[in-house]
């Protein structure tokens, strides 16, 4: 699944690079961590009344379902549903009392069916649970519970059971992982209980109706209502179960794979032109995973759904890998590369989870690593086989520097997080999970070597396939294919946060061969509450590589303890420089003591792959914040690796520059920031300007739009500004004058300046269009206008009456990244919270505990804290949301006051 943090607005923040990542409101879920209260049944007065004991988080392992039949009566126009379902159980001893999950459902009539005799039970909704009384004890043995109940399809969520409108049509979706499968059956709704699923659908018969399987039957009544039968399912968990019901288009995408599964692209009434990249790129993608898995996909048919609205992530259902419609559908003129390249980056990660996660799944979520950090691992590698050209190492690569940045918080999560409650389940679909587990995964991948671990990738999948599996049944495979023992260095990166900083300092002995003296410690900025972090340890695979007397070599040792030496063995001589991590590989940041790192940049990085250099400019940005690398170094490293004919690096390049904040910079100096960044980038800005030439490379057309932006907001270039407003009213005029790419570079620049005609006719825009991408785009740019009274205008959006607030959410994110207008968004968002709170989904609305991250001042820390404590315990996972955010406002503050001296020598040379 696409990370929660960022499934409803990444598109529009992606392409723009402008943003931070970015229903009615659910009552606080009960406490389940803490012992469970007992609950007494109301009985007559003759019997007494016995004693109901819910279980903790999680169902008793001794009873079991079977298997589970589902029958649903589903009209996406209106929210009420019903349904029916038999789930067969083994019970291990007569039993008085069955605990499920059912949450918002109201069952009509229960009853279990013993040997063909129906046995009267009652039922009590507990919580998010559902306890079935039968009059007298069932079991031991098979049983089947058989419940009749309605349930609840929300309009504006995006979990459970949901409807959406899409030009003027409605259609049923459904998102279960992690734990909404409960709001749509009764079920055992954990991934332990893992079953085959028969399902039917009882639809109007103007609408389509989908799911995991094939069509088994359909037959069709006299009152214009149908009835689809699909076949039965594989064993699944309940949160893969997944149904669509609507006037959906079915696109014909051939045939794919080893054996020939038919492919379709569903999509909303009129979109199926939108589908041709989706539909390009999904076969060819599915047929390179099978051959690395060396089996082929394992389910008889894959629809690929585009959901109605701007909502819905990507989700790996078997048979039934549903996205957002922005992300999957292309205009068919002008379509985004972004936008492109993203939907197969993420394809490759759902295909991926057909085998991690679909075919083998964990036991439990503190595994969860298990689906996601495999799925981006995999992602990058098949993508990199399709398309050599996107150059996939360097996308793993920036992946990597972003868990390094969600790593340093003391109040990171590990990537195995013991999970004690529902809000740590929630909380594990984070950045730590998939781009650290991913990063964790490349490392280890090369340590044992990429042939070694993919035998034991086939091993651990063959032996538990149609099955469970643990972390320890993964290091087993892996410890039979590598003969080596991987779960304790493994486990060191898994079961403890943070991430190891290896010092390196080298050596060049008369006697002997040269050799790098190592020490590791945690990472810890400027301002973190961890002390100095000596106290951690890791089994650090490191490998380095280095040039000595024009030939290149190799190293690599396992750094266990806190310091450690690697020989240089194949060096003749003292290296001429040694990069300290091969690759890109090592889940490490690397600090080069003495002048290793000047002898490494002094040619400009000349020997280095585009993927090593981005690693020293992600350490460089790291080191500055721990107060190791002064930021003039930094800024000068960025010079020197910069090469204006790769864009890989100048992205890089641009992204360490735009890691110095605007709030490290004193007013005073940002006239002198805006020189050095046009000084660096506003050539090549203002030669590239806004609009793509022919015969350009993809590679160059998808920098444009990010480095443009820069240099006319940073660089505060008014050549580019005054372009910007010129093209951003030729596109409010038409749509066809830019390309997507072009438009979002455009309107960002423009709105940065922007006056009170450019954000009028923004608005009107807005009114007239329905286009989601166009709206997505409109939203975006609103959010950078940086006059007060725009920027408030702006703001007044989110509560409109004919505005979704999903939607809209990008203007506040955007509005409180950016200084200038970071009080008012935050004036605005405590003003108003209880309404915006009501206006999104309940796996939305949390990440508004997340936006004090943003200050960087002790009187708007307090603010935000006293604000936001009171509320943090009624939201899922809300206490860590809170405190992670709190902590970064420490780390900016601790910062910028340890920066700014040497920001201010550095910037009076401009």
């Amino acid at each position: 699944m696409l990370p929660v943090r960022c499934r409803h607005f990444i598109y529009p923040l992606l392409v723009l690079c402008l943003g931070a990542c970015a229903g009615s409101r659910p009552q606080p879920a009960p406490a389940r961590s803490a012992p469970a209260r007992p609950v007494t049944q109301a009985v007559t007065p003759e019997k007494e009344a016995p004693v109901l004991t819910p279980p903790g988080l999680r169902l008793s392992p001794a009873v079991r379902p079977v298997r589970q039949t589902v029958t649903l009566e589903l009209d996406p126009r209106r929210e009420m549903f019903s349904g029916t379902t038999d789930i067969e159980i083994e019970l291990p001893q007569a039993t008085h009392e069955v605990w499920l999950h059912g949450e918002e459902l109201s069952v009509r009539d229960a009853a279990f069916i013993v040997a063909g005799a129906r046995v009267k039970t009652s039922t009590l909704p507990i919580g998010d649970m559902l306890v079935f009384l039968p009059r007298e004890a069932v079991g031991p043995g098979t049983v089947i519970l058989r419940v009749a109940y309605t349930g609840r399809a929300r309009a504006r969520e995006s979990s459970g059971v949901y409807r959406e409108q899409d030009a003027g049509r409605w259609y049923t979706m459904t998102q279960f992982q992690p734990l909404a499968a409960r709001r749509a059956f009764p079920c055992f709704d954990e991934p332990a209980f893992k079953i085959p699923w028969r399902l039917t659908l009882r639809v109007r018969e103007e609408d389509g109706a989908f799911a995991n399987s094939p069509v088994e039957a359909e037959t069709h009544g006299p009152d214009g209502w149908k009835t689809v039968r699909f076949q039965t399912t594989p064993p699944l968990p309940s949160y893969l179960v997944a149904f669509a019901v609507g006037p959906f288009q079915a696109v014909d995408a051939g045939v794919a794979g080893q054996h020939r599964v038919p492919v379709r692209m569903l999509v909303p009434q009129g979109r199926a032109a939108e589908t041709a990249w989706a539909a390009q790129a999904t076969p060819p993608l599915l047929e390179q995973l099978e051959t690395w898995f060396g089996t082929p996909y394992p389910y008889a048919k894959l629809d690929v759904l585009a959901l109605p609205g701007t909502q819905g992530g990507a989700m790996e259902h078997p048979g039934l890998i549903t996205f957002s419609a922005p992300l999957m559908l292309g205009p068919v003129e002008g379509d985004s590369l972004w936008r492109q390249r993203y939907f197969a980056l993420t394809q490759a990660h759902e295909l991926a989870h057909q085998w991690f996660g679909n075919l083998v799944t964990p036991a439990w979520w503190d595994d969860l690593w298990l689906n996601e950090s495999f799925a981006d691992w995999l992602a990058y590698k098949v993508v990199t086989q399709w398309k050599p050209e996107w150059r996939g190492d360097v996308r793993r690569v920036e992946a990597r520097g972003d868990a390094l940045v969600e790593d340093r918080l003391v109040s990171a999560r590990s990537v195995r997080q013991p999970i004690e409650a529902p809000g740590d389940v929630h909380s594990a679909f984070d950045g730590i999970t998939y781009n650290k587990g991913a990063a964790v995964l490349a490392m280890f991948e090369s340590w044992v070597g990429p042939d070694a671990f993919q035998q034991g990738v086939r091993h651990y999948l063959d032996t538990h396939a149609r099955g469970t599996a643990t972390t320890a049944d993964f290091f087993k495979a892996l410890t039979q294919a590598t003969g080596k023992d991987v779960a304790p260095a493994f486990s060191s990166f898994l079961d403890q946060p943070g991430a190891p900083r290896v010092a390196m300092a080298l050596e060049c002995p008369k006697e002997g061969a040269p050799r790098l003296a190592l020490e590791q410690r945690r990472y810890l900025p400027l301002g973190s509450p961890g002390g100095r972090g000596e106290e951690q340890a890791w089994q650090v695979p490191v490998c380095v590589r280095y040039a000595a007397g024009g030939t290149e070599g190799r190293a690599c040792t396992v750094l266990s303890e806190p310091t450690g030496t690697l020989p240089l063995d194949g060096a003749k001589a003292c290296p001429d420089w040694v990069h300290p991590n091969a690759e890109g590989r090592g889940y490490y940041h690397a600090l080069l003591r003495g002048d290793a790192l000047e002898r490494l940049t002094r040619q400009g990085g000349r020997g280095l792959s585009i993927a090593e250099r981005r690693v020293l400019l992600d350490d460089a940005e790291a080191l500055v914040a721990s107060g190791e690398l002064d930021v003039a170094q930094a800024l000068t490293l960025a010079t020197r690796l910069l090469r204006a004919d790769d864009p890989d690096l100048v992205m890089g390049a641009a992204a360490l520059v735009a890691s110095v904040r605007d709030d490290f910079v004193p007013r005073t100096a940002w006239t002198s920031r805006a020189r050095f960044v046009r000084g660096l980038f506003g050539g090549q800005a203002r030669q590239l300007g806004f609009v793509p030439r022919p015969g350009e490379s993809d590679d160059v057309r998808m920098l444009r739009p990010r480095l443009v932006w820069m240099v006319a907001q940073s660089g505060e270039d008014a050549l580019l500004r005054t372009e910007a407003r010129k093209l951003a009213l030729r596109w409010l005029d038409d749509r066809r004058s830019l390309s997507m790419d072009a438009a979002q570079g455009v309107m960002g620049a423009a709105a940065v300046s922007g006056d009170a005609v450019l954000h009028q006719r923004m608005l009107e825009a807005l009114r007239t269009t329905t286009e989601s991408r166009e709206r997505d785009l409109l939203f975006a740019a609103l959010g950078g206008f940086q006059d007060a009274a725009l920027a408030s205008a702006s703001r007044a959006l989110l509560l409109a009456p004919d505005v979704d607030t999903r939607e809209a959410l990008p203007i506040l994110f955007r509005q409180l990244e950016a200084q200038p207008t970071r009080a008012g968004a935050f004036d605005f968002l405590r003003e108003h919270f209880e309404t915006l709170r009501e206006r999104l989904p309940r796996d939305i609305a949390p990440w508004l505990l997340g936006t004090g991250g943003f200050f960087c001042d002790a009187e708007h820390r307090a603010r935000f804290a006293a604000f936001f404590a009171p509320y943090a315990p009624t939201f899922e996972g809300g206490e860590r949301a809170l405190a992670q955010a709190l902590e970064r406002v420490d780390l900016c503050i601790a910062q910028r006051e340890a920066l700014r001296p040497g920001l201010e020598r550095f910037l009076r040379r401009y």
